[in-house]
């Protein structure tokens, strides 16, 4: 009996622990979707004529298979047309990628370097060509080829770059189709939390929005002399230079941009993989340097502080396993009467719910219709898919370089 009171002791002295760093994180959460829950606006309020003009950059890999839809949306966009150019970089291309581009009227730049491919060499080479002729604008957006973009998307930048302390701004980054599926329509909640209600709830808190590589735009003087490296995730290390540099990244949720999701786990398994390694890579070469910049601050200690628990937060999927477990850990304890044990389940059990919550005010956030809250009835599944990846990720290897994503409809 003895011996059972210890190992019950052992398991729930770890099922504390485990619950008590997972609480710090899922405070976290709470408190940014306390901040954050607020519905996007239909539309940007409009002042005036617009005043900014846009260099729009659009990497392609092999897109010939549906850069015509986000070109279709570029054509359809409402602000006027002697305003915006709209430059596609045709990288490494073996399809028609090009030619679809020109055939819609706009530019497309064909860029053969087998050995240097990738997104942010890809960008990097676009900017450099187009600066050396004069014809980057006032502010440069960074959209992908498989996006479509808000009839109004650069109506709202150009509201939120009136303001000249706005040097760098994210869009609402979202789900194109999502009721194609249930793997999609869980991304579409995933991505409410992420991408709208985390960063309005950053922005009023005072820290940084961040960058999410799709509907980012930037003052074009910002970029020359900075560089996009060829990591997964280019966009968080952008961020982190940036903000060490002082530069806070603002939200526009009015300028929407919606991207093509894997209609599967599986198919969405390497990239997101990458992606959280990629993410943890960054976190271990950046947490040292945000430290480093708490006596003399670029900006304001707070956006240190938020950017370092963005850094270290895991994905929701992952703090509602390590709650789970905790509470099992925890379980015997509590059913032999120790206090620590029950107080342990209870707060486990209560955080789970607040994950819960935070979802459900994503959704209702982004005024989502009904059918999109049925996803979360796959969350199970998904937490256990997700927690095992981002254990995989976490192991030492691996690359972490840009790899496209297969796209609908595609078998190879």
């Amino acid at each position: 009996m003895r011996t059972l009171r210890t190992v019950s002791h052992a398991l729930g002295g770890l099922g504390t622990t485990l619950s008590t760093i997972a609480a710090i994180h899922t405070a976290y959460v709470a408190v940014l979707g306390i901040a954050g829950t607020r519905r996007v606006p239909r539309a940007p309020t409009r002042c005036g004529a617009p005043s900014t003009t846009f260099t729009v950059l659009m990497p392609a890999h092999d897109e010939a298979g549906g850069i015509d839809r986000a070109l279709r949306s570029w054509e359809s966009i409402d602000y006027p047309r002697t305003m915006f150019d709209v430059h596609v970089v045709a990288d490494n291309c073996s399809d028609h990628t090009a030619e679809i581009v020109r055939r819609h009227g706009f530019e497309a730049h064909e860029r053969v370097v087998p050995d240097a491919p990738g997104k942010g060499p890809a960008l990097n080479w676009l900017f450099d060509r187009l600066d050396r002729t004069g014809r980057i604008a006032d502010v440069v957006v960074v959209v992908d080829a498989d996006t479509d973009v808000d009839p109004e998307f650069l109506a709202a930048l150009d509201g939120a770059f009136r303001t000249e302390a706005t040097q760098v701004a994210q869009g609402f980054y979202t789900v194109r189709d999502p009721a194609v599926s249930p793997a999609v329509s869980f991304r579409y909640a995933a991505l409410a939390c992420r991408h709208h209600v985390r960063s309005l709830g950053r922005r009023r808190l005072g820290g940084s929005c961040g960058l999410y590589g799709n509907g980012m735009a930037f003052r074009s003087e910002l970029l020359r002399g900075r560089r996009w490296s060829n990591h997964l995730v280019e966009d968080a290390e952008f961020q982190l230079e940036l903000l060490l540099d002082g530069v806070i990244v603002e939200y526009v949720s009015a300028a929407v941009v919606s991207a093509e999701m894997p209609e599967d786990l599986d198919r969405a398994e390497t990239q997101q993989q990458r992606w959280e390694r990629g993410r943890l890579e960054v976190a271990r070469r950046s947490l040292p340097r945000l430290a480093a910049a708490w006596r003399s601050p670029p900006a304001p200690r707070v956006t240190l502080v938020d950017a370092a628990f963005d850094l270290v937060l895991p994905p929701l999927s992952v703090l509602v396993a390590a709650h789970g477990i905790a509470a099992a850990l925890s379980l015997p304890d509590a059913a032999i009467g120790r206090t620590a044990g029950r107080r342990t389940v209870l707060v486990s059990t209560a955080c789970i719910a607040a994950v819960i919550a935070h979802a459900v005010g994503g959704l209702v956030a982004v005024g989502a219709p009904g059918s999109h809250y049925r996803s979360l009835l796959t969350a199970p599944r998904t937490v256990f898919w997700k927690t095992a990846l981002w254990a995989r990720s976490a192991l030492p290897g691996g690359a972490t370089e840009w790899v496209r994503t297969r796209r609908t409809g595609e078998t190879t």
